[in-house]
């Protein structure tokens, strides 16, 4: 599994990936955090300074500076992620 995709389902940082009892619920989960994006990345990313909180680049930007994500590693998740 892709690092940032695992670190980004993560519910808190540095406790795993969540555990869902069933793909409706992982569903679920998603859908919510495309509904109110910015109180996914609050929850997700709680050292995220409240002054790039709506701003996705500069959110991107921290965190490959803090966490080390690497280009690469963000362009594998975007390929993973279903195009609509």
């Amino acid at each position: 599994m892709n690092p940032l995709y695992q670190m980004i389902m993560s519910k808190q940082m540095g406790s795993g990936t969540p555990v869902f009892q069933n793909p409706m619920q992982k569903m679920q989960y998603i859908m919510q955090a495309m509904q109110n994006p910015a109180a996914f990345v609050k929850q997700a990313f709680p050292d995220i300074p409240a002054e790039i909180q709506n701003n996705p680049n500069q959110i991107l930007s921290y965190l490959q500076q803090t966490r080390h994500i690497s280009n690469e590693q963000i362009q594998n998740l975007q390929n993973q992620l279903p195009h609509w």
